[in-house]
C-alpha cells in the first residue's frame, strides 16, 4: 500500500549483484595487496610502487564500499517495510514521530530522516502536515470505519484499539480502511493463537535455534584452530630444524629462508582474518540465539491471552527485567522469529497486536475480490453491499 512494490524488487535483485561483485573485488584486491606486502616485506618502497598496487588498492576499496552499499540498503528496505505495515495498521491518518519512534525503537530525528528519504525511493502515499502546532506523519486519504463483527454495533477508533466491544464485549472487533482508491479491512484472529504456541512463532523456528547453536560451537572450534595454527606459526618462524626442512621437502618447492617466512606470514595472515570474521559472524549468532529464545518465551505467552492488544510491558521478560529487554523482543520481530503480531503505540502506550490480519482489495461481506479503483460508495457486484457499510450480524 505504501511501498513502491517495483522498486523494492529492482534494488532486491541489485543488492544480491552487487554483493556478489562486492565480495570478488574486496577479496582479489585485498590478496594482491598481501601477496605483494608479504613478498616484499623487506623492501615495502618496491611493494608500494609495483604496478599491481594502485588497482588492487581500488579493487579493494571499491569491494569495501560495494558491500557496505549493500548492508545499508538491505537495513532501509527493511525499516521501509516496517513503516508500511506500520501506517497500514494506522486508523488516524495521522502519527506521531514520537509514537513511530517508540515503536522502532529509533531516535525521533532518525526515524524523521528515514521517512523525508523514503518519500524520493521506496515508500510513497504519505507527507508531513502540521496537527495542532506539531509535525505528524499524514497518510494519503484515509478514511475507516469500525465495528463489531459479532453484534454489528460500532465501534469508536479508541474502543477498537482496546480491542473489546462496549456493547457485546466480544474481542471480535472489525475495522475497514479506505486508502485513496484502494481497500482493506483489518481484523484479529486472535482465537486460532489460543493454546497454540506455534501460530505465534516464526517459520521453522525450533530447527533455526539448533542450527544458530551449531554454527555457534562450530565458528568457535575454528577459531580455535585458527589460534592453535598462529602460535605454531610464530613458533616455527625462527625455528632452524623446521626452516631446514622445509627447504629440504622437494614436494614444497620452498628454496629459501625468505620463502619459508613468507609462506609462515600468509598463514598467520589467513588464520588472523578467518578469526577476525567469525568472531563477528559468532556475536551475531549468539544474538539470534538470544532473539529465538525471546520468541519461544512470547510465543508461549500470546498464546495464554485471548486479547487481540497487549501491553509490551505485560511481557514476562520486560516485566522482570525492564525495558531493557525490548530490544529483544524487538530483535525476534524483525528476524521474523516472532509471527502473527506487531508493535503499536497506542495513547503513549507500547502494545502487541495479536494475530492482526490486512486483507486488501476484497469484500468484507463475501470475500469476492474488488478489482480496480473505489471509493466509499462503491458496491460489491457479487454480493451487492457497500464495502464500507455495515457487515451482517452473525
Amino acid at each position: 500500500m505504501y511501498l513502491r512494490n517495483g522498486v523494492m524488487k529492482f534494488l532486491k535483485v541489485k543488492n544480491v549483484l552487487l554483493f556478489i561483485a562486492g565480495v570478488f573485488f574486496l577479496f582479489a584486491g585485498s590478496y594482491l595487496i598481501a601477496d605483494l606486502m608479504i613478498t616484499y616485506r623487506n623492501d615495502i618502497d618496491t611493494a608500494l610502487h609495483a604496478k599491481s598496487m594502485p588497482g588492487a588498492i581500488d579493487w579493494a576499496i571499491m569491494g569495501t564500499v560495494f558491500i557496505l552499499i549493500v548492508f545499508l540498503s538491505r537495513k532501509l528496505m527493511g525499516d521501509a517495510r516496517f513503516y508500511s505495515s506500520y501506517f497500514e495498521g494506522s486508523l488516524y491518518g495521522r502519527i506521531s514521530f514520537s509514537d513511530l519512534a517508540k515503536a522502532s525503537g529509533k531516535p525521533v530525528f532518525f526515524v524523521a530522516l528515514e521517512l523525508f528519504f523514503f518519500r524520493f525511493l521506496y515508500m510513497k502515499k504519505y507527507s508531513f502536515v502540521s496537527d495542532e502546532g506539531r509535525n505528524v506523519i499524514g497518510l494519503f486519504s484515509k478514511k475507516t470505519l469500525c465495528e463489531c463483527k459479532n453484534c454489528g454495533a460500532p465501534v469508536e477508533k479508541k474502543d477498537y484499539f482496546a480491542g473489546t466491544c462496549n456493547f457485546c464485549g466480544s474481542s471480535d472487533v472489525f475495522a475497514k480502511v479506505l486508502a485513496g482508491d484502494r481497500f482493506y479491512s483489518i481484523s484479529s484472529d486472535v482465537k486460532k493463537g489460543h493454546n497454540r504456541p506455534a501460530y505465534y512463532e516464526g517459520k521453522g523456528l525450533g530447527s533455526k535455534k539448533t542450527l544458530f547453536s551449531v554454527l555457534l560451537v562450530v565458528g568457535l572450534g575454528v577459531i580455535a584452530i585458527c589460534g592453535f595454527m598462529i602460535v605454531d606459526s610464530l613458533s616455527n618462524y625462527n625455528n632452524k630444524e623446521y626452516i631446514r626442512k622445509q627447504i629440504l621437502d622437494s614436494s614444497n618447492h620452498v628454496l629459501s629462508v625468505d620463502a619459508v617466512h613468507a609462506d609462515l606470514i600468509k598463514l598467520i595472515l589467513f588464520a588472523s582474518v578467518l578469526i577476525a570474521v567469525l568472531i563477528i559472524l559468532s556475536v551475531r549468532r549468539l544474538y539470534k540465539i538470544f532473539f529465538v529464545s525471546e520468541a519461544e518465551s512470547c510465543a508461549i505467552f500470546f498464546s495464554k491471552n485471548e486479547h487481540p492488544f497487549i501491553p509490551a510491558e505485560e511481557i514476562p521478560s520486560i516485566k522482570a527485567k525492564g525495558n531493557g529487554k525490548m530490544r529483544r523482543v524487538r530483535g525476534a520481530l524483525k528476524n521474523g522469529y516472532l509471527a502473527n503480531c506487531t508493535m503499536e503505540v497506542h495513547d503513549g502506550q507500547m502494545d502487541i497486536a495479536l494475530a492482526k490480519k490486512i486483507v486488501k482489495d476484497t469484500c468484507p461481506s463475501c470475500a469476492s475480490p474488488i478489482n480496480g479503483a473505489v471509493d466509499e460508495d462503491y458496491v460489491c457486484k457479487v454480493c451487492g453491499n457497500k464495502i464500507m457499510g455495515v457487515i451482517e450480524k452473525k
